[in-house]
């Protein structure tokens, strides 16, 4: 298959649909694609954590086929009030910490310690809930991809603002109205590579707009409240950082910021746009993310 060319979704019938019943009685919706090789007897389990506008719908159109394909159990979840997870009574999905509560009551019934993989303020998720230490379930990893960093989201928009004034104000109009649920230019400036189709734009558009909640995961201006985040603990399983070079939202000093935080290295995948595993260039982002998984836990 061409790199550039979107690989076909897998069977509706192979992905498992489930919910993960929280304390409160809460459902989080829960997609899981089994590895289909033997590989992952003893592999850790992929658990995918999306972020802003979208659902755990948005792993299994390539990452969960690519991943089960080489050996991988993968798992993704629909964060409270986003995808078909029950909604909360606010006006939000949650916060940085509830979310990671969820998560760490997700994890706490797997059969064993997954790795962790955030995109965008799922990634933040994913920090806040390495924040907790000893206080959150153990993870055997965590991958933080076009993530959010630990500061949050002020000084990369400050720094988008005073390098592209138009950019940040197309783009602040395209998040506070959901323009990109309508508009598809602003959907591709957005989230994906120039040179994506404009068949494949208005696919994943249409699949955004079908999946989109009424609720936002949370609320960026009390996100503010939340970060910094803490110092992480002197103790963390191990962390990969990638960013994709042509990505508009997170830019590549975010993920030097994350990366400096973890104490790794930043792995910045040339061509790839914000939603990478969405993008017409997600296989270069899935086979970094893969040298990685393999090099840690081959």
């Amino acid at each position: 298959m061409n790199a550039y060319e979107p690989a076909a979704p897998p069977v509706e019938s192979e992905v498992l649909k489930s919910s993960h019943v929280l304390p409160d009685g809460a459902q989080l919706e829960l997609l899981e694609l089994p590895a289909s090789t033997a590989l992952a007897t003893w592999r850790p389990a992929l658990l995918f954590v999306h972020g802003s506008f979208h659902a755990a719908w948005c792993w299994r159109e390539h990452f969960m086929p690519y991943f089960a394909a080489r050996g991988w159990d993968t798992l993704a979840v629909s964060l409270r009030g986003q995808g078909a997870s029950d909604r909360p009574a606010g006006k939000t999905g949650g916060t940085l910490a509830s979310h990671a509560v969820d998560l760490g009551n997700l994890v706490r019934a797997l059969p064993r310690p997954p790795v962790m993989i955030g995109h965008s303020f799922g990634g933040l998720v994913v920090q806040r809930y390495l924040a907790d230490g000893d206080a959150a379930p153990r993870l055997a990893g965590a991958a933080l991809m076009c993530s959010a960093p630990p500061s949050g989201n002020s000084a990369l928009v400050g720094r988008l603002v005073r390098q592209s004034p138009l950019l940040a104000a197309r783009l602040t109009w395209g998040m506070v109205s959901k323009a990109f649920l309508r508009d598809p230019g602003t959907c591709r400036e957005m989230y994906f590579s120039a040179d994506m189709a404009a068949c494949e734009v208005e696919r994943l558009q249409g699949l955004l707009a079908l999946h989109a909640s009424p609720i936002p995961v949370v609320d960026v201006s009390a996100v503010r409240a939340e970060t910094p985040l803490a110092p992480p603990p002197a103790e963390m399983p191990p962390i990969f950082v990638m960013t994709g070079a042509a990505d508009v939202i997170t830019d590549v000093p975010a993920a030097e910021e994350t990366a400096a935080q973890y104490g790794v290295r930043p792995v910045v995948v040339p061509g790839v746009a914000h939603d990478f595993m969405l993008d017409v260039r997600w296989r270069d982002a899935a086979e970094a993310l893969e040298t990685w998984l393999v090099d840690e836990y081959q």
